[in-house]
Parts: structure tokens; C-alpha cells; sequence
């Protein structure tokens, strides 16, 4: 084996010898602008990379019923040609509406986050020996303990049921699809604050902070959460706000919120004033 691998290391060097000595050449006899035309040609030859999944493949999990402020909250990974689109949806029992935050993800992070759930089965969950088949919406949901509906495609082969909170600790291979699918959206879409449910949704506004730093904010003394936030649902008027960094610098300033509107705000944690 070692002599194998030593002559096809003397090979290697030669053929890149071979290469330098045909560049050498090239810029020598004035052939350079030929040499690039080539390789342009041999760059456009080859083919394109493929999508990430057969067209149609998604997974998503609705959880429903129990006690919970929402009346379902919904995680999705959606696959389009070298795209992932992961979303999160809730809809709230308080007012009629949804709050919805959706990140692309491409490149190699794409490529990882669909090569990570397929290792887990996740565009094709097997339903369990007590799973209901079919859309979870058509019965009623439990009061004492929420229902998780698996809806997922792997390409056309499409599967979908639901099982209850207890089916699902009981099932190793359906936990770990639930948690990865979860951290999956969880992770890259940040968590939809719940603010002010018993508002009319036309008394809303919307509130977005960034910072200089990593930092935390509290939203008139109760209220506090992790920036950057966007689109945070605030009822109209006038508000205090606290941002505090990881440095401990502080700012404290008050904002005024719009009823329908946008207000955004970009806080600098230095020495400046």
C-alpha cells in the first residue's frame, strides 16, 4: 500500500509539473488570453448544482391544544431548489390573526440544515401504532395536553398524522424529529414574543431594536427580552425602554408607538453620548 501511495504521489507531481510548464508557456509565447478562454469554457461546461431536496419536500409540526396562550403554533423547514425556507406561526386564542417570522438559509448552512434532518428522518417520520392519520384539524383538540399534527414530504411521497404529548416521549424516532425540527426554526428565526394579547389588533404597533452589542431590553419594567427583536407587537403610546449590554453599559430612553405603524431604533452602547 505504501508503494502505491508513494508512486501516485510521484504521479501527482508530475502532472503539476506538466501544468506549470504549459503556464510557463503559455505566458511566454503570449497564448495567456487562449489559456483563459479555455479554462472559461471548461468553467461554463460544467453543470449546475441541483436542488437540495426533490420539489415539494417540507416538514412541518403544528402543536394544538392544552393550555397555551396560541390556539396552535406551527414549525416549518420548506425546501426550494438550493433554498430552505424555515418559518414560525402562531395563532393566538386572544385576537384573530397570526404572528409569522420566516429566514432563508442557503449556501452550505442550507446544504447542513438538509443533510442534518434527513439523517433523522424528518421528510419521512413513520406515524406510530396509536397515531391518528390524516389532518388533526378535523377533530377537536385536547384540553389537558397538546397534540403534535407531523405533516412532511420527501418529494411527492407525503405523509401526515398526529399523535398526543404522551405518544410522543413514548417514540425515541418522532422526539428527536420534533426537537430538531424545532431547533431548526427556533435557532434561525428567533422566538415570537407574546405581547399584548388582549389589545384589539388595530390598537398594535410595531417595534424594532438593534444594538451595538449583544444586549437585553426591558419593555416598561416587566417585559424584557433578548436584541436584536423585530417586529415586536406593542399596543400605541409612549413606552420606556431599558437596553442593557453584555458590557453592562446601559441606556434608558423612551419611544412612542404608532397604531399600525413601525418604529425602529438603533441603540449605541459606547462611551459617546
Amino acid at each position: 500500500m505504501a508503494i502505491i501511495a508513494q508512486g501516485t504521489a510521484v504521479r501527482r507531481k508530475r502532472i503539476a509539473a506538466r501544468v506549470a510548464m504549459s503556464c510557463l508557456g503559455a505566458v511566454r509565447f503570449g497564448l495567456v488570453p487562449f489559456l483563459l478562454a479555455g479554462l472559461v469554457c471548461i468553467a461554463a461546461a460544467q453543470p449546475p448544482e441541483g436542488p437540495l431536496a426533490p420539489e415539494g419536500t417540507f416538514v412541518r409540526i403544528t402543536l394544538d391544544g392544552g393550555v397555551s396562550p396560541f390556539s396552535s403554533v406551527q414549525y416549518d423547514v420548506t425546501v426550494r431548489g438550493r433554498t430552505v425556507i424555515v418559518s414560525l406561526v402562531k395563532e393566538s386564542l386572544c385576537y384573530r390573526g397570526q404572528q409569522e417570522r420566516i429566514r432563508l438559509v442557503d449556501g452550505e448552512s442550507g446544504r447542513a440544515l438538509v443533510a442534518g434532518l434527513t439523517s433523522l428522518g424528518a421528510w419521512q417520520p413513520r406515524p406510530t401504532v396509536d397515531s391518528v392519520a390524516g389532518r388533526a384539524r378535523d377533530s377537536a383538540a385536547p384540553r389537558d395536553a397538546p397534540r403534535y399534527e407531523f405533516w412532511a414530504a420527501w418529494g411527492a411521497d407525503m405523509t401526515r398524522f398526529s399523535v398526543s404529548e404522551a405518544q410522543l416521549r413514548e417514540c425515541p424516532e418522532l422526539l428527536r424529529v420534533w426537537t430538531a425540527v424545532r431547533a431548526a426554526v427556533s435557532d434561525r428565526v428567533g422566538a415570537l414574543p407574546m405581547r399584548d394579547l388582549f389589545h384589539p389588533t388595530h390598537r398594535l404597533g410595531y417595534l424594532t431594536i438593534t444594538a451595538t452589542e449583544a444586549a437585553t431590553a426591558t419593555l416598561d419594567g416587566w417585559d424584557t427580552f433578548p436584541l436584536p427583536v423585530d417586529s415586536l407587537e406593542v399596543v400605541e403610546g409612549d413606552h420606556r425602554v431599558t437596553v442593557v449590554g453584555e458590557s453592562g453599559k446601559m441606556r434608558e430612553f423612551r419611544v412612542r408607538v404608532v397604531a399600525g405603524g413601525s418604529s425602529r431604533i438603533h441603540v449605541l452602547l459606547d462611551d459617546q453620548e
